[in-house]
């Protein structure tokens, strides 16, 4: 064999090619098929269909993308997955999150940052603060690993599942890790869509407080607009929407100075010179999908994107369809990573994560409702 077939026998038989960074291979989508076929797919449609039921029924309490992560998590420990299908859950996890993640951008713009005003800037940066740095700090005392204590403190601090889904490969996360992460965020996200109403109606919560406070400081946008409706109305609503709004346009922010932080310590930077290499290589390894949102979202922000187009990508509320092509995808993935943890990961690290993202939650809840009765009302 001469040199040039030996070189394509060997980049056929392990190196990827280049373009395997933007789109899955060949062989990656066969290994996905069974996966996909006996475990994503039908629960990502029986969490739609749940989902559904619910709607019909006038109340939301549990999202789609909570109930798939929950179905997962059942289908996970009531039987181990074999082997044939880990391929489809890791296929769910790569690929459909990086897609999902690009449209999700679609439900958001920057423009809010210049109408919300000061105050709703200053409350966000306050609740993001909070949380990032007490999830660090808790999660050291409590030994959970740096990489866990960085997804729970992200998630809580600006739009859960979203931005761990988006933290997660920056930092090169484990499946575990960021499985439980998004376990933390989706129990604690649940637990205030449940509580913050009942709060507001016992201690007579104003609605433009109330929005404010659940906007910076509840975890995922469909847990936001449920909270908010239903402790305040629609006046509530919109405080929320600016809030949540503002959290968001910190995601690309934080995920790439996460990057740049685990690249740091994982380079064990002694020099500057070596400082600067880890730099260069936290620029060069950070994911592109997650500035083909910030790319989104800019745009979105720039033109208004036709509904007829943004409305089944992203955008559709559920009154009109259970779900859009950017919320599917996310389900898919969440099913993807929540259907590799089993008891005995949860056991191992689980109660300290729930704690981490308790005490991150609740500090940034009080601090940001005490922020909000002197900027806001």
């Amino acid at each position: 064999m001469d040199t040039a077939s030996a070189a394509v026998g060997s980049r056929k038989a392990g190196s990827p090619v280049w373009w395997s960074r933007f789109v899955p291979t060949g062989e990656e989508m066969r290994r996905a098929v069974p996966g996909l076929l006996a475990v994503v797919l039908p629960i990502a449609i029986l969490a739609e269909l749940l989902f559904y039921v619910e709607i019909r029924s006038n109340t939301t309490w549990f999202v789609d993308i909570f109930i798939a992560a929950v179905l997962a998590l059942i289908v996970a420990n009531v039987r181990p997955l074999s082997a044939r299908y880990q391929a489809g859950l890791e296929f769910s996890t790569k690929w459909f999150l990086r897609l999902g993640i690009i449209i999700y951008g679609l439900k958001f713009t920057y423009a809010y940052l210049a109408t919300a005003g000061w105050r709703y800037l200053a409350l966000v940066v306050l609740s993001v603060v909070v949380a990032i740095g007490v999830a660090a700090l808790v999660g050291r005392l409590l030994g959970l690993s740096a990489h866990s204590a960085a997804l729970v403190g992200s998630g809580t601090a600006i739009c859960g599942v979203a931005t761990i889904m988006a933290t997660a490969p920056a930092i090169k996360a484990k499946a575990e890790e960021t499985a439980l992460a998004l376990g933390t965020i989706l129990m604690w996200g649940t637990l205030g869509l449940l509580a913050y109403p009942i709060m507001a109606t016992v201690y007579h919560v104003s609605p433009a407080l109330f929005g404010s406070w659940t906007g910076a400081s509840i975890h995922d946008l469909p847990q936001i607009i449920a909270t908010a409706t239903q402790g305040g109305g629609q006046e509530a609503l919109q405080a929320a929407l600016f809030a949540k709004l503002i959290r968001v346009a910190f995601i690309v922010v934080i995920v790439f100075a996460m990057s740049i932080i685990f690249a740091l310590r994982e380079a064990g930077v002694e020099t500057s010179r070596s400082g600067a290499k880890a730099f260069l290589s936290a620029l060069k390894g950070f994911p592109l999908f997650v500035l083909g949102f910030f790319l989104v979202v800019i745009l979105n922000t720039l033109v208004k994107i036709p509904s007829e187009v943004a409305g089944p990508l992203a955008t559709w509320p559920a009154s009109v369809f259970p779900t859009t092509l950017a919320g599917f995808l996310l389900t898919l993935a969440i099913i993807g990573i929540c259907g590799r943890v089993t008891r005995e990961a949860v056991s191992r690290a689980g109660p300290k994560a729930l704690a981490t993202g308790l005490a991150a939650w609740l500090a940034q809840s009080a601090v940001v409702f005490v922020a909000a009765t002197v900027l806001v009302t």
